[in-house]
């Protein structure tokens, strides 16, 4: 609905152009929070000072840094961070991601990427969403996508025949979701990929069925109420109806 019709998401405030929506604002307080981490790591993993947090809030277009050097400090603290100190033989930020892979190429980056000696290198990824109660690892398996491109990105880079993916969430980075692919799941997740990336450049585009369709999946499209009821609708002879 928006990158191939253009439509705005359903976020957008027609005559508050000036304000940045709730969803802005999220993705402006990540970003921010993610180059304190590339500052962290850059310095020995120091505790960014307020001034710091204060200049990279507004280079990503907030008003305020409230609250941004918090999950610093706790992923800081965290004991995966310190066992990573302790085993990592090379461990880099920010790191540029290739994948070539069912006739498209895939780009984007890895927040940390580390090696340590005689175990499988070690993708770490920080997500500053709000867990609201929800169990780290349960949240973490909407991005099996993601950590698919992670493994098999990583594997080729490195020559690695398994990968660690992390899913750190930054409200509770002492219960990282960790999972290993060996090659033969990363062979797997490279067929599911495909097959994937196949059916996205097929000038079809479904609605989802009903009963996959939930607010992490629907929040925020343009085509909800107007063109789709979303969440929560049944089907009751041939329409769509609100319960």
């Amino acid at each position: 609905m928006e990158r191939v019709l253009g439509l705005a998401p359903s976020e957008a405030r027609p005559g508050n152009e000036g304000e940045p929506s709730a969803r802005e604002e999220r993705t402006a307080r990540g970003a921010a929070v993610h180059a304190l981490l590339e500052w962290s790591e850059a310095n020995g993993w120091a505790e960014p000072s307020e001034d710091l947090a204060l200049r990279h809030a507004a280079a990503a277009g907030l008003q305020q840094a409230d609250g941004l050097v918090d999950p610093v400090r706790q992923w800081i603290g965290s004991p995966l961070r310190e066992q990573i100190a302790a085993e990592a033989t090379r461990v880099r930020a920010e790191v540029p991601l290739l994948l070539g892979i069912g006739g498209t190429v895939l780009r984007g980056s890895i927040d940390l990427l580390v090696e340590r000696e005689g175990a499988p290198p070690l993708v770490i990824d920080y997500k500053t969403d709000r867990l609201g109660g929800a169990d780290p690892a349960e949240r973490a398996s909407h991005y099996g996508v993601q950590r698919s491109i992670y493994a098999l990105a990583v594997a080729e880079a490195l020559g690695a025949s398994a990968v660690e993916v992390a899913y750190v969430f930054l409200e509770r980075p002492e219960q990282p979701a960790v999972s290993l692919l060996t090659a033969e799941e990363m062979a797997s997740a490279r067929a599911e990929l495909e097959g994937t990336i196949a059916r996205i450049t097929e000038p079809e585009f479904p609605v989802a069925a009903p009963e996959e369709r939930d607010w992490s999946l629907c929040r925020g499209c343009p085509a909800l109420r107007g063109l789709c009821s979303g969440p929560g609708a049944v089907e009751a002879g041939g329409e769509s109806v609100e319960v």
